[in-house]
């Protein structure tokens, strides 16, 4: 017996770092973030999805249509209403909290409690329907809502990671949305024409990743700020940063920044930046000035909570 309405939840989130490596079989950190969506399940005529998010095409209607396959619902009696906080396009994992929040919805009104494993797995499947070939750490932090290093494979390898000290981070969120599937299909690309360049980069990040897990569990703020600056100069020798990103990144390091780069699918999305907290507002106060919408959130210690 299903019950209606029923409600699902998960939130966005930061690759911290190894954006697109991860892709390519390398680690990558990420966390999740409380700030979210809400998705609810009506029974109506379906399938359809109502959210600003994707209901501007039929893949909205593909993710509830599957979704509730999966959970065993016919999908032609469910309509989903999506509420969010989340801005789509910026980088911060919209596509895969909302693939999260409708199979959650769905999975309740189905009265099924999905296993941690089953979701994760899901998910994957689910974010291929805005994403031709995600990693998969999307959904997976979208799920878990914590810190974890991550490397690509089904099922993947996830690593939960204690947060020596808190993290504070201001995110910075451009203007116009862009295609995460744009950037990683020029990456692709470039990486066919070129493999052994793009595989020595994806090494290079891998590098970063891991001295950025141990200043993580370190609470070393300084050298995971040299992580995050290294990383940034990667990501621009990939291709998949922009001129709009690093001018924000320059102004966060000016401001007093530990570190800044771009989180996500890049080409014009978020910036975080890395700060103490004593300088975030200086940090912020330059960002809005760039032309960017911000947010402080603070990854805590004990790396089993969202970041607020």
């Amino acid at each position: 017996m299903t019950r209606s309405p029923a409600r699902g939840r998960a939130g966005g989130k930061v690759i911290l770092l190894g954006e697109h490596a991860v892709v390519y079989g390398r680690p990558a950190v990420a966390a999740g973030l409380a700030i979210g969506l809400e998705a609810e399940a009506v029974r109506g005529d379906g399938p359809r999805l109502e959210s600003e998010v994707a209901s501007r095409d039929a893949r909205g209607a593909t993710l509830v249509a599957d979704a509730a396959r999966a959970v065993g619902l016919e999908p032609g009696e469910w309509r989903v209403r999506v509420r969010s906080e989340l801005a789509p396009g910026q980088g911060l994992g919209s596509s895969a909290a909302l693939c999260i929040a409708v199979l959650r919805a769905l999975a309740a009104a189905a009265e099924r409690t999905l296993a941690r494993d089953e979701e994760l797995h899901l998910g994957r499947v689910l974010e291929r329907i805005f994403h031709g070939t995600p990693s998969g750490i999307d959904p997976a932090a979208a799920a878990l809502g914590s810190t974890f290093r991550f490397v690509r494979g089904d099922p993947p390898e996830i690593q939960p990671l204690v947060v020596g000290a808190p993290v504070s981070l201001v995110i910075a969120l451009g203007g116009a949305a862009r295609s995460t599937g744009g950037a990683v299909g020029g990456l692709r690309e470039r990486w066919q024409a070129d493999p052994p360049r793009y595989e020595a980069l994806f090494d290079e990040v891998a590098a970063v990743v891991e001295a950025g897990v141990r200043a993580l569990g370190a609470g070393d703020a300084a050298l995971l700020g040299v992580a995050f600056d290294r990383n940034q100069v990667l990501l621009e020798r990939l291709g998949v940063s922009s001129s709009g990103i690093e001018r924000r990144v320059a102004a966060a390091r000016t401001a007093g920044a530990l570190g800044a780069k771009l989180t996500g699918g890049g080409a014009g999305g978020a910036v975080i930046a890395l700060v103490d907290p004593a300088r975030s507002a200086a940090v912020e106060q330059a960002l809005v000035a760039s032309g960017a919408a911000t947010r402080l959130v603070t990854l805590a210690p004990s790396g089993d909570r969202p970041a607020a």
